[in-house]
């Protein structure tokens, strides 16, 4: 399977892989080629690899690799190799549909209130412009319709960390 956490600047999409990824092992990090850095646990590959850095996990990955075909061709060959992949960002945010066609897959959309979202904002001192996260709503918005990735997207709120703790949770389970 193939899991994917996605969401808005500050829903705690990294903290969530980060929190899963201590329940889940001994930690490998492992690149592939100079594109493709990752965190492997046995049979569970993450994609990127985490540090304290606010843009860590494939928020580093260069652009190249999500150009036509070159992560396509990644996800062909490692889904061979490992029993789930799990994933977190916007980075690859495009290629949802390509991986909800050819494979088992679930993509969490993390949401938070107003207010949860601004304390968050201001205490990650974030620099993204209004124009930005706009385009980032509308994007979301759009997979949220978006009829052919509907058995696929489950949208959960993230206000809290006992919210974190039910998401880790429900994700955890579908590793089992």
């Amino acid at each position: 399977m193939i899991i994917s956490i996605i969401g808005l600047p500050s829903v705690g999409k990294s903290d969530l892989l980060k929190s899963m990824m201590r329940t889940l092992g001994e930690p490998k990090r492992i690149s592939f080629g100079p594109d493709f850095k990752c965190t492997a646990f046995n049979d569970i590959l993450v994609l990127g690899q985490y540090n304290d850095s606010t843009f860590s996990g494939t928020d580093s990955w260069r652009y190249s690799t999500v150009e036509t075909g070159v992560f396509e061709n990644f996800i062909n060959f490692k889904v061979k190799d490992y029993r789930h992949i799990i994933f977190e960002g916007v980075t690859l945010i495009s290629k949802l549909k390509f991986i909800a066609k050819k494979f088992d897959a679930k993509f969490f959309l993390l949401t938070t209130n107003q207010k949860e979202e601004s304390v968050r904002n201001k205490l990650r001192r974030s620099k993204q412009s209004s124009k930005w996260i706009k385009s980032r709503r509308t994007q979301l918005q759009y997979l949220r319709n978006d009829g052919f990735l509907q058995g696929h997207l489950l949208v959960r709120e993230n206000n809290t960390l006992e919210d974190m703790d039910i998401i880790k949770s429900e994700i955890l389970n579908l590793l089992v």
